[in-house]
C-alpha cells in the first residue's frame, strides 16, 4: 500500500530556473520488503535533495519493477515511482530523462493532476510554453488540486483569452 501525501511548495526553485521540488511524505509498503526499502531510501534522498543518490536508488527500483512487469510478476509500477524518479533526473540536470518518465506517468494515470502540473512547470522553465500551456489546460479541466494555480498561470500566457 502506498500512503501518498504531497505537500506543495511555491512553483519556483531557489535559483529561479524551475519548479521547487515537492516535499515527500510517501512510504511504500508492498509485499516486497526489499523493493520497499530501496524505494523509500530513494525517496529519503529525494527529500534531502540528494539527486544523484535518489536517481540511483529510485532508478534501481524502477529497473526491478520493469523486469517484474515484463515477466508478469507485477501489474504496474508503484504509485509515483516514475514521478519522483523523473523529478530526481530533472533536478539532477537530466531534464529530458525526467520529462520522459513524467510523460510515462501521465500516460498510465491521465487523471493525476500533479504529473501534468510538474510537466508544465518543467516545460515552462525550459522555454517550451506551448507544451506548458497544454499541460496547464489539462490540469484546469481535471478540476482537482493545482487547478486554481494552473488557471492563474494561464492568465499570464500570451493569447490567454482562449484559456479555460
Amino acid at each position: 500500500m502506498l500512503l501518498p501525501r504531497l505537500v506543495r511548495r511555491p512553483p519556483t526553485s531557489r535559483d529561479g530556473t524551475g519548479p521547487e521540488p515537492p516535499v515527500v511524505l510517501t512510504l511504500y509498503r508492498t509485499e516486497n520488503a526489499w523493493m520497499d526499502s530501496l524505494s523509500n531510501e530513494g525517496l529519503r534522498r529525494f527529500g534531502s535533495e540528494d539527486w544523484n543518490n535518489a536517481v540511483r536508488l529510485l532508478g534501481e527500483a524502477h529497473f526491478h519493477y520493469s523486469v517484474m512487469i515484463r515477466e508478469g510478476y507485477a501489474d504496474s509500477y508503484p504509485e509515483d515511482l516514475r514521478f519522483y524518479l523523473g523529478l530526481s533526473h530533472y533536478y539532477g540536470g537530466q531534464a529530458e530523462k525526467g520529462i520522459a518518465l513524467l510523460e510515462e506517468a501521465v500516460e498510465d494515470d491521465p487523471l493525476e493532476p500533479k504529473y501534468r502540473w510538474y510537466l508544465a512547470l518543467i516545460r515552462l522553465a525550459g522555454g517550451d510554453s506551448l507544451a506548458a500551456r497544454e499541460h496547464l489546460e489539462r490540469v484546469v479541466r481535471l478540476e482537482g488540486y493545482y487547478s486554481d494555480e494552473a488557471r492563474e498561470m494561464l492568465v499570464k500566457f500570451p493569447n490567454a483569452t482562449d484559456s479555460p
